[in-house]
């Protein structure tokens, strides 16, 4: 019996001693990368914060299952942005909900043969263990170890290529935390957490629900043609709350138009369409439709930019009556109700002129 406890004994000594030898940072990097490649299912969360782009973090929740008779991406995923908008792809069924906008959006694979780069859009993102994974095995011979640091408390190693720096758990060699320098005046910082490799994922986590109350739409499916077609009737909030209809704009010819506060284009555009307002403003009604779904930055913008003209509050319903499909996004409704004229994109050179020639003709 003294044999057997002393042979027990000398067995534990050495596992726990081969548990408890530190790992070198050549050989933390190692088991990351053999981690990251050699997944079946991975799940994590990804925090992702950079204050010169946004004052809070972005946070979102992936899962992703490999499938290796998947067409496009030999795996199915599943991202919770911000608690707010779900993406789920599964079988080239890609499905957008959002919960902000109250809608549904299904990309339709029969007519839209560009599934494959809207893949590629929602996967890219830098806080995405597969794009981190795509680098690391791109500049792996150009990985150099820097220093040794804790991130909350867990001890990792840091590791910099290009212009990436990467933080490594020392203990699991999991990914911790990653920067981004793209150039702006401060890093994109990721943090990871919950990451777990190769857990039971059901198919059911990559299909949505239908929600009561959503509106349904489908990209790639070609719209009714809008123009010299009636306009669609609406009721929107303008910015103080008050319910506006289409009918409240009637009887002159309307110049609408649907714009979102993020976008370049739609900033640059406000001037020309003071300028409508200046030169038309006795003869056209002015409705400009804001999709931010965020009250106070539209009210700021409003503000910033002394907008005069009324700005109504977007909805999903909208949004698919009026094939809102790039911003900005005009109409010209004459004072029959009919669409004569839709525009996209900047109001510039030629797209100025033949607005503004419009506008002059309509009746």
């Amino acid at each position: 019996m003294k044999k057997i406890f002393i042979v027990l004994l000398v067995v534990v000594s050495v596992s726990c001693g081969q548990k408890s030898k530190p790992q070198t940072p050549e050989e933390v990097l190692s088991n990351g990368i053999e981690k990251l490649n050699s997944w079946e299912t991975l799940s994590f969360t990804a925090s992702i914060f950079n204050p010169y782009i946004a004052p809070e973090p972005e946070f979102t929740d992936y899962k992703l299952k490999k499938v290796s008779y998947e067409p496009h991406l030999k795996m199915y995923f599943f991202k919770n942005m911000n608690k707010q908008t779900r993406i789920y792809y599964k079988l080239a069924s890609l499905v957008v909900v959002e919960d902000i906008k109250k809608k549904i959006t299904e990309f339709d694979y029969v007519n839209d043969r560009a599934i494959p780069q809207y893949l590629e859009a929602f996967m890219a993102d830098d806080d995405n263990l597969v794009k981190l994974t795509d680098l690391i095995n791109s500049y792996k011979n150009e990985i150099t170890y820097v220093e040794k640091v804790e991130v909350d408390g867990n001890p990792a190693y840091v590791y910099t290529f290009r212009n990436y720096k990467l933080w490594l758990a020392v203990t699991d060699a999991l990914p911790l935390k990653f920067e981004v320098d793209n150039g702006l005046p401060q890093p994109n910082v990721i943090v990871y957490s919950d990451v777990v490799f190769n857990q039971e994922m059901e198919d059911e986590v990559f299909t949505h629900k239908e929600k009561e109350g959503y509106v349904f739409s489908q990209m790639g499916v070609k719209a009714e043609p809008l123009l010299n077609t009636a306009a669609k009737e609406f009721s929107l909030l303008d910015l103080d709350g008050n319910t506006k209809t289409l009918a409240d704009f009637k009887g002159k010819p309307i110049f609408l138009e649907g714009w979102v506060s993020s976008c370049h284009h739609c900033i640059a555009s406000i001037p020309k369409v003071k300028k409508i307002q200046e030169e038309f403003g006795d003869k056209i009604n002015i409705v400009t439709v804001n999709f931010d779904y965020d009250l106070p930055e539209t009210k700021r913008v409003v503000s910033k930019y002394d907008i005069s003209y009324p700005v109504l509050q977007g909805t999903a319903v909208f949004d698919k009556d009026y094939d809102i499909h790039s911003f900005p996004l005009y109409y010209i409704i004459d004072s029959n109700g009919i669409i004569v004229f839709s525009g996209s994109g900047s109001i510039e050179e030629e797209k100025e002129s033949a607005l503004f020639k419009a506008l002059q003709e309509v009746e």
